[in-house]
């Protein structure tokens, strides 16, 4: 089985995440709403989270 994608996932995610909490800080600055930031920061979150789970599962 490749395991490429199982490595790769979890670098999307982080990536996703990192550019989500860059975009709430600048909104965070410019005193906009930030109610989407949120919602997409806990997906990208719990995406990751799995990803690492996922990962770790092929392992063993």
């Amino acid at each position: 089985m490749d395991y490429t994608f199982f490595i790769l996932l979890p670098l999307l995610f982080s990536f996703l995440w990192f550019m989500n909490l860059v975009q709430l800080l600048e909104k965070l600055k410019l005193n906009k709403n930030i109610k989407n930031q949120k919602i997409l920061g806990s997906l990208w979150s719990i995406c990751f989270t799995l990803s690492i789970l996922l990962f770790l599962l092929t392992l063993y």
